[in-house]
């Protein structure tokens, strides 16, 4: 069964979120700027006109890229953090949520929303910087109520919100899910633990220690020069373009 078929036989009101995960995947593959809607459509093995049917042009889908993105952030944030839950498993949600139910559950489409939002025409720019924002408060006001009650080190809120952000976004730099070895899980458990316990093995009697497991050295091996080549070869078709603005720059 090709793209073609598989694309067609959709219900109409998925065809949109077939593109939406297509172009993230190609924009996390290849980047945004080297991605071009010719690019999304032979993926999908439709025309470029009928990819103009659901979309006007590259910009506007990863201006979609980024609401959806947005949408996923605060889907269960907000349930989670109108719990009637004492604050440090109202955080615990939060950090499991964030692991699992955003970065790794949508890898692709959140690569590009790390990445690629200086792409973003300036009003859009500054909207997606607000959300994050809002993110943010979410926590600290939970990391304030923990530190009201007792439960937390007396800390700057926003300094600890952004460590606890910062460590689970990171998530979408390493994370592949053929070659991680760890679950999902697994990996929201051992965050938590080390939030919770920190590293010294003074602290560590509630640390959740993970098995070690074997990975195939021939294969990592191979993936890491997979990712070589690619990143190599987006430079060099970066790098091209480039030369190519500059020459018409100059002949102008």
């Amino acid at each position: 069964m090709d793209n073609q078929y598989d694309f067609k036989g959709l219900d109409k009101s998925k065809r949109k979120q077939k593109i939406i995960d297509t172009a993230a995947a190609l924009f996390h593959k290849k980047g945004y700027k080297s991605t071009t809607l010719d690019d999304v459509s032979k993926e999908l093995g439709i025309t470029k006109a009928a990819l103009y049917h659901y979309v006007s042009n590259k910009e506007k889908l990863l201006s979609i890229i980024y609401i959806q993105a947005l949408e996923n952030i605060f889907k269960n944030t907000y349930k989670i953090s109108g719990k009637e839950l004492p604050p440090d498993e109202k955080l615990r949600l939060i950090i499991r949520n964030h692991i699992k139910g955003i970065i790794i559950k949508s890898i692709s489409m959140f690569s590009v929303f790390f990445t690629e939002e200086n792409q973003l025409p300036e009003r859009e720019f500054k909207k997606i910087r607000e959300e994050k924002k809002k993110y943010n408060l979410i926590l600290e006001k939970i990391i304030e109520e923990g530190i009201s009650k007792g439960l937390f080190r007396k800390v700057d809120p926003k300094l600890q919100a952004f460590c606890i952000i910062g460590m689970c976004n990171w998530i979408y730099k390493w994370y592949n899910p053929n070659r991680v070895v760890y679950s999902p899980d697994q990996i929201a458990d051992h965050f938590i633990a080390l939030l919770e316990t920190g590293y010294l093995k003074d602290t560590r009697q509630n640390f959740v220690e993970l098995p070690q497991q074997e990975v195939t050295p021939k294969k990592y091996a191979s993936d890491e020069k997979k990712q070589i080549y690619h990143k190599l070869k987006l430079q060099c078709k970066n790098l091209i373009d480039l030369i190519d603005e500059l020459e018409d720059t100059a002949k102008a």
